[in-house]
């Protein structure tokens, strides 16, 4: 029986051996990272326009192994990122989701933004109660807003996440000063229905991620003499936005 219970103890060992513990972590920031200005509780994110709140719900966590390219699976969630007091929305990590994975070199994050048909938790209902996967909250020049949308994509972020042997963290940085701002630099009102779109758009632009394993919001250095440029493309799947109306 000694021998039996030996025997499993190093077969479970072998199983948890090479394996890294990685946490995802997001963040709402500025153009190159930088922290939104905040006051009053709201964060600024374009001239006249503050926001108080942001849920977003995502799914589907996935790393693609350099080599092989084959996907290890993170976390098939739902993720709710909820930032809603000033520290958060002043740029803050807010951490997501830890999971162990084999360690590895892996050079593409895969992340599904999607609704929910049910709340697995009271803190989704505000989603489901609107058929969202985005919701943001605030103001347009002191008039109070609600952004909702069906919104449904595959993001995919092309970088160097070396995962070895110690604590990993994966920041998945919001560019939210893109949100409401046009092409052209002019303002794009979320109270405005022709602004919808390019609001959409935006929004999938918005995101991009590396690794970040001091948690400081900024990107680590590349190791290895990898090329680490956190670059992001739609995966291709991008369904828009379903609202049902």
């Amino acid at each position: 029986m000694k021998k039996l219970l030996m025997l499993a103890a190093l077969a479970a060992a072998a199983c948890t051996r090479g394996n890294d513990s990685v946490t995802l972590s997001a963040r709402l920031a500025a153009a190159n990272g930088q922290a939104l200005p905040t006051a009053n509780g709201a964060a600024e994110v374009a001239s006249g326009i503050n926001v108080t709140g942001v849920r977003i719900v995502i799914r589907h966590l996935r790393l693609e192994r350099e080599d092989d390219k084959t996907e290890t699976k993170v976390s098939e969630g739902p993720l709710l990122l909820d930032v809603s007091d000033t520290t958060d929305l002043g740029g803050k990590l807010v951490k997501l989701v830890t999971e162990n994975v084999p360690a590895g070199t892996y050079d593409k994050l895969k992340v599904d933004i999607h609704t929910l048909q049910s709340a697995p938790s009271t803190d989704f209902q505000p989603l489901v109660d609107q058929s969202a996967s985005v919701l943001i909250e605030g103001t347009v020049d002191t008039t109070p807003f609600t952004f909702a949308s069906a919104l449904e994509a595959e993001l995919e972020y092309e970088a160097r996440f070396q995962l070895s042997g110690s604590t990993s963290n994966i920041t998945l940085n919001i560019d939210a000063s893109k949100w409401f701002t046009a092409a052209d630099g002019s303002r794009l009102s979320p109270l405005d229905p022709k602004a919808r779109d390019a609001i959409l758009a935006n929004i999938r632009s918005s995101f991009s991620a590396f690794e970040d394993d001091n948690e400081d919001g900024e990107e680590d250095e590349a190791r290895d003499g990898g090329t680490d440029d956190g670059e992001h493309e739609d995966a291709g799947d991008d369904h828009g936005e379903h609202d049902g109306g």
